[in-house]
């Protein structure tokens, strides 16, 4: 991925996100940032479920980061049977992908560091 300041990932995310959130079997995104939060998710009853999930990946992600001393992650991705999550930081804020399990999150992960 192209090295960019963070402000230049955060200004073209939003951009980014709506694109892909169009795509087949993407559920939805929350992205939070200390004053504010956006989220998009298809099933707005599980709304609580996923920014619980969302907020405890992250924050488990960097704990283990910490005890291992492995260094800053770069993304977190945790899948269940039908679902999978994919949580990022970027600057202050953070941000999970929610979507099936067929989707490639690969592809997802590229499209949103795309300028």
């Amino acid at each position: 991925m192209p090295v960019r300041s963070k402000n230049q990932q955060i200004e073209n995310l939003g951009v980014n996100l709506e694109n892909i959130k169009t795509r087949e079997g993407i559920i939805g995104y929350i992205l939070r940032s200390p004053k504010s939060a956006s989220i998009d998710l298809s099933d707005p009853a599980k709304v609580v479920d996923y920014a619980l999930l969302s907020a405890t990946a992250l924050d488990e992600g960097k704990d283990l980061s910490d005890t291992l001393e492995i260094g800053e992650i770069n993304n977190i991705l945790l899948e269940g049977a039908d679902v999978k999550i994919l949580s990022f930081r970027i600057g202050d804020s953070r941000l999970s992908v929610f979507m099936k399990k067929n989707v490639d999150h690969e592809r997802i992960c590229k499209d949103l560091y795309a300028t």
